[in-house]
């Protein structure tokens, strides 16, 4: 039989020496407590523990995109990739320069006038059609050639050398070795005289420069052929007239060689 104490009754005993024995807790409560201390105890580690390691990373890792193979790289160009493929290059009309002799005899006055030349020039693309010997470029040319006397002779020939405007067509994919072939089957030439640095390369099929080209001998379809300066050139550099009368002077002398050849 337990005893109904109230607080003040409690003490009062415990002042008087008489210990009293508190009544079993019910079952439902021991049973609770029991649970509650055989629950498996969970070791909370600060982050400075050692015996805790590090966390893992939750950030999501960085998928690179897969990297799709390059084509490889074109194969690089020559160094002078001013030369261009003698499909590229075209022969305007032939044209006689002089239409007659301007001397009164109508004799040569230079060696070397009277043979036959053919001037092979070079022409901006689009302008095979204009006079050669307009414009300031013109005169400048005009002067050159008098003064190799090819004033007094009509078998002076012109042909305009340029690039061609348009991409190739079934018209006009003849190269220029073939167009050159043609040209020359109608009339026999003494001395080729080419005058331009672009098509001197391209009818010599060369990537030298032109002061290498230049003092050389060549030949086109069997014809003795000398290299120089066009005149647009010449008006641009003045030092270099005393080179291209050097370059006149050589063609001129294998022109006379060639009269000296003839037979009587």
């Amino acid at each position: 039989m337990s005893l109904d104490l109230d607080k003040r009754q409690r003490a009062m005993l415990r002042e008087m020496g008489i210990r009293l024995w508190q009544p079993q807790p019910a079952v439902a409560e021991v049973a609770a407590v029991v649970a509650h201390l055989k629950a498996p105890k969970i070791s909370v580690a600060t982050p400075t523990s050692p015996a805790l390691s590090a966390p893992e990373s939750t950030a999501m890792p960085s998928i690179q995109p897969p990297i799709a193979s390059m084509p490889a790289p074109e194969t690089a160009v020559q160094a002078n990739t001013t030369i261009q493929s003698s499909n590229g290059w075209s022969l305007g009309e032939a044209r006689a320069l002089y239409a007659k002799p301007t001397a009164d005899n109508g004799q040569p006055a230079v060696p070397g006038a009277a043979a036959r030349w053919l001037l092979l020039i070079e022409t901006p693309p689009g302008a095979t059609d204009a006079d050669p010997l307009a414009g300031d470029v013109g005169k400048l040319l005009d002067n050159m050639l008098r003064a190799a006397g090819l004033h007094q002779s009509a078998s002076a020939v012109c042909v305009p050398v340029s690039r061609r405007l348009a991409p190739a067509t079934a018209e006009n994919d003849a190269s220029l070795e073939v167009a050159l072939a043609e040209l020359l089957k109608t009339e026999k030439f003494d001395v080729i005289l080419i005058m331009g640095r672009l098509a001197a390369q391209a009818l010599l099929q060369s990537t030298e420069p032109l002061g290498k080209l230049r003092g050389r001998a060549h030949q086109l379809a069997g014809i003795a052929a000398v290299v120089t300066y066009d005149a647009a050139y010449l008006l641009r550099s003045l030092p270099d007239k005393a080179k291209a009368w050097d370059d006149l002077c050589r063609a001129q002398h294998i022109a006379g060689q060639a009269l000296l050849t003839i037979p009587a």
